[in-house]
């Protein structure tokens, strides 16, 4: 049993990837174990490092698990009546909107602006030909305006196309999940 070798386990991987591991590649154990082979074929030496440095991986992925609340404000933001803005931010870190909360200055408030258009980076994150929505729709106390929008990456913006129907002020905080 000492001499067979597992399914998938060539025989070196333990003696010279466990053993030289916090060293240099092959390490002074690889020599131990592997003596004279290692120092009269340089062939064999690359072929055991190339080997060594392959189970090792490189980068350590860990997954992302601090996530936290996060919110992001656009505006506020004032325009005439037929006028309509953009307005981008840029989160600089991982960010997920999950509800979106907007109002405006107008006499009966949500009425004097409409939300056209929502992207985060290039992705639209409203329906194709929606057309425009209230910003009543997003008020404080709206039921179900819960949203998951696309998770905007570093580098990326997110950003709100406004119109206004009435001269107003418009003003939108979105919430949702960073990873710093």
């Amino acid at each position: 049993m000492a001499n067979e070798l597992v399914i998938g386990d060539d025989g070196w991987t333990e003696i010279v990837g466990e053993q030289s591991r916090g060293g240099n590649v092959i390490g002074d154990a690889g020599y131990d174990v592997l003596g004279e082979m290692m120092q009269k074929s340089p062939a064999f030496k690359q072929a055991v490092e190339r080997r060594a440095a392959a189970s090792r991986p490189m980068l350590h992925k860990t997954p992302l698990s601090k996530a936290r609340d996060w919110q992001i404000d656009f505006g506020p933001v004032s325009g005439a009546a037929g006028t309509s803005t953009t307005l981008i931010v840029a989160p600089q870190c991982l960010f997920r909107g999950e509800k979106v909360m907007a109002t405006d200055s107008s006499t009966t408030p949500g009425l004097g602006t409409r939300v056209a258009a929502i992207f985060v980076g290039q992705k639209s994150q409203r329906p194709a030909n929606a057309g425009a929505t209230l910003t009543a729709f997003f008020a404080n106390n709206s039921l179900g305006n819960g949203v998951k929008w696309d998770t905007c990456e570093k580098a990326l913006s997110i950003s709100l196309t406004i119109s206004f129907i009435s001269a107003c002020t418009f003003d939108c905080t979105v919430f949702g999940k960073a990873v710093l």
